[in-house]
C-alpha cells in the first residue's frame, strides 16, 4: 500500500508527535506500506525519522522553496499581485492520503487564495486516482471569511472523511454551508496510542514543573508580550516555591527557543530551557512532570494522555475542548487576572489534588485510547 502524509513534519512537535502517532499505526497494520512525505517536512533528512516502514519523501519544486523561504507570496499578498501556484508532486497509486494538520483551515490563518488553489490541486489529482482522503482529527473554524468557506468547499469535493477533535470545530463546519455532513466524524486527538521516550542527561528534571511558551499566544493577538512573559515569569517564580525543579521546554522551533530564553533572562535566579529534542522525547519528558502549564496544544495532549495534571493559556477553542475530552473543566488559565492564575497553579502543587487529578486521569485514558482505536478500524474500513 502506498500512503501519502500530509500536514506532519518535524519542526513542530507536535505535528512530529502526530506524525509518529500515524506511522506506528501503520506498522501495527500495514507493516509492507511505502510511506510519502512532503520533503521540505523533514529538514533533518529521512534518517531522523526512526520507523521500519518505507519512507521516501515527495519532491518539492525548487521555485517552491524559494517561495516559501522568501515569503514571496505572502508579499504578492500584501501588494495585491497574482500569486504564483505552488504544487506538490504526487506518487501515482497512492492508496491513502492521510492529512494530519491539526489546525489549518481557519479564519485565524486567512488563507490566500493561492493556498485554497493548491488544496484543489492537490486533492483532485489524489481522488482522481481514486485514492482514499482522510483528514484525521483536527481543529477547524472559525469559517466566516470567503476563503475559509472555499477551502471546506474544497475538502468537501473530494474528502472520504474529515475528522474534527470536538463539537466546536463541527459546528464550525456545519455552520459554513458547504459540506455535507455525513462526511464529518467527531474523533479526540490521536496521540495517546503513541508512548514518549525519556531523553537521556535530563533525569534530574523529573517531577518538575514543565512550563511551555508558545508564541501564537502573542501573534495572534491573544495577550500582548509584556503581560505573556509577566504570567509566565510569575508562575514560574511562584513554581520554584514549592520545591520542584521548574524548567522551559522548547516545543516548537527557533522562535520558541529564542521566546524561552528571554524568559530566562527575565527571572531573578536560573532556569534550564530545555530544547533540541525530538517529539517522543518531548512526551518522554512531560510524562514525568508533576504539573504542565503549556501554551502547546499538543504539550497538553502528552500531559493529559500521560496522566499528569496540566493547565493552558489558549489562543484557540481546541484548549478547552480537549480538556472536556478527559472531562477536566476550569483548566484554562485567565489571561488577565494574575491572581487568580497562581491561586489555580497553587490548587495543582497541592500534593492531594495532584494525585487526584492523576486518578481521574486514568480512569478517562482508556476511553480515549479506545476511541482512537476505532477511528483507525474506520479509517482502514473505508
Amino acid at each position: 500500500m502506498k500512503i501519502l502524509l500530509f500536514g506532519v513534519g518535524t519542526t513542530n512537535k507536535g505535528a512530529e508527535l502526530m506524525m509518529y502517532s500515524i506511522l506506528r499505526e501503520i506498522e501495527r497494520n500495514h507493516p509492507d506500506s511505502e510511506v510519502f512525505i512532503p520533503a521540505d517536512k523533514i529538514s533533518q533528512g529521512l534518517d531522523y525519522v526512526k520507523t521500519p516502514l518505507k519512507l521516501n519523501t515527495c519532491r518539492v519544486r525548487f521555485v517552491d522553496k524559494i517561495i516559501k523561504i522568501f515569503h514571496i507570496n505572502s508579499i504578492l499578498r500584501q501588494l495585491h499581485l497574482p500569486q504564483i501556484s505552488q504544487e506538490l508532486s504526487v506518487p501515482t497509486g497512492i492508496e491513502y492520503f492521510i492529512d494530519g494538520s491539526g489546525f489549518a483551515f481557519s479564519d485565524q490563518w486567512n488563507l490566500s487564495d493561492s493556498r485554497v488553489e493548491y488544496w484543489r490541486n492537490l486533492l483532485r489529482k489524489l481522488f482522481e486516482q481514486k485514492c482514499k482522503i482522510v483528514f484525521l482529527p483536527q481543529a477547524f473554524g472559525p469559517a466566516e471569511l470567503p476563503s475559509t468557506k472555499k477551502v471546506f468547499s474544497v475538502l468537501n469535493d473530494y474528502a472520504s472523511v474529515i475528522m474534527t477533535r470536538e463539537k466546536v470545530s463541527c459546528e464550525y463546519i456545519e455552520k459554513s454551508g458547504v459540506v455535507d455532513m455525513s462526511k464529518v466524524k467527531i474523533f479526540t486527538d490521536f496521540t495517546s496510542l503513541v508512548d514518549g521516550t525519556f531523553p537521556k542527561g535530563l533525569a534530574t528534571l523529573k517531577n518538575g514543573i514543565c512550563v511551555i511558551p508558545n508564541l501564537r499566544m502573542i501573534d495572534k493577538g491573544i495577550v500582548t508580550k509584556e503581560d505573556y512573559k509577566k504570567l509566565l515569569v510569575s508562575i514560574i517564580e511562584h513554581g520554584k516555591q514549592s520545591g520542584h525543579m521548574v524548567y522551559l521546554l522548547n516545543h516548537e522551533g527557533k522562535a520558541d527557543e529564542d521566546f524561552a530564553f528571554e524568559l530566562k533572562n527575565d527571572l531573578a535566579d536560573g532556569i534550564e530551557v530545555v530544547t533540541g529534542l525530538n517529539a517522543l522525547e518531548v512526551k518522554g519528558l512531560i510524562s514525568t512532570a508533576y504539573i504542565v502549564i503549556t501554551s502547546r496544544f499538543h504539550g497538553l495532549a502528552s500531559a493529559l494522555n500521560s496522566c499528569v495534571p496540566c493547565l493552558a493559556t489558549s489562543w484557540s477553542h481546541k484548549y478547552k475542548e480537549l480538556f472536556a475530552d478527559y472531562r477536566m473543566n476550569d483548566c484554562v488559565l485567565p489571561l488577565n487576572d494574575l491572581d487568580k492564575a497562581i491561586n489555580m497553579v497553587d490548587v495543582f502543587l497541592s500534593e492531594s489534588y495532584n494525585q487526584k487529578i492523576r486518578v481521574h486521569l486514568s480512569e478517562q485514558l482508556p476511553v480515549i485510547k479506545k476511541q482512537t482505536q476505532e477511528m483507525w478500524n474506520y479509517i482502514w474500513n473505508l
